[in-house]
């Protein structure tokens, strides 16, 4: 097992159990205790944990990335309303960019029954919604992400600086009214960045309990996002901070 799977394995086991242990990390992945109290050191600088003796707990402030079946299970009625809303604002000739999000593959699954959409994502799963369809479907290429099923990188990223778009549906992990948006891998926050800059109009896509999280990898300003779509979930504190930054916001 190469030290980077090894890591987000560590994530993954940290996010359920909230603490580990150097002895039992040491029997599962069968390497020895220098190997992984450098891989809970490592995790530590980048803010997922924080050293214990014999072990790390996990550090609250910073949200930890799910897998894909995780994901799938969180606020899925939510997402499915804000699909529902968000496929009612494109309409036949757009050109629109899908992110690599859950949220973005029930857009992508409501999309199979329309026509004359140009669809351009980073996304496997979104993708695999798309084909078949009477819809063109783009793929931005690049290294694939095992823990989003999304491609990102140079190669994507050249393809996102040539593109124009009409419509950004984009989804993160974290909507902070002072970090701002955020995402867990940094290189699929790059290339989140290129496609605000290649949309005419970015639409956020996030259900309420993405709003008061952080993550590690900035994405941008809410003041760059031209409308939010999330659900009737959203704290009255979080809805009176939108109202006060003037942003367009639909509850679903």
């Amino acid at each position: 097992m190469l030290n980077a799977e090894r890591r987000e394995a560590i994530k993954r086991k940290i996010t359920t159990e909230q603490r580990v242990l150097i002895q039992d990390l040491c029997k599962e992945f069968n390497t020895s205790p220098v190997t992984i109290r450098k891989d809970l050191d490592a995790l530590e600088e980048e803010g997922i944990l924080t050293r214990v003796h014999g072990g790390g707990i996990v550090k609250k402030a910073i949200e930890i990335d799910l897998s894909i079946s995780e994901k799938e299970k969180v606020n899925l009625k939510e997402k499915e309303r804000i699909a529902n809303f968000a496929v009612n604002l494109i309409k036949e000739g757009d050109v629109i960019i899908l992110d690599s999000g859950f949220t973005a593959i029930h857009i992508a699954r409501r999309l199979k029954f329309r026509s004359g959409i140009k669809i351009i994502t980073g996304g496997l799963n979104v993708a695999n919604e798309i084909i078949g369809s009477e819809n063109q479907l783009i793929l931005t290429g690049g290294v694939f992400n095992l823990s989003t099923f999304g491609l990102s990188g140079g190669f994507a990223e050249n393809v996102i600086k040539n593109t124009v778009a009409d419509k950004l549906f984009l989804g993160v992990d974290g909507v902070d009214f002072e970090k701002g948006l955020t995402a867990y891998n940094y290189e699929e926050a790059k290339l989140n960045q290129l496609m605000i800059q290649a949309a005419s109009e970015t639409i956020l896509i996030a259900d309420s309990s993405k709003f008061g999280k952080k993550t590690m990898g900035y994405i941008g300003n809410l003041k760059d996002v031209d409308r939010i779509i999330t659900d009737k979930g959203l704290s009255k504190e979080y809805l009176e901070k939108l109202k006060r930054l003037e942003l367009k916001f639909d509850l679903v």
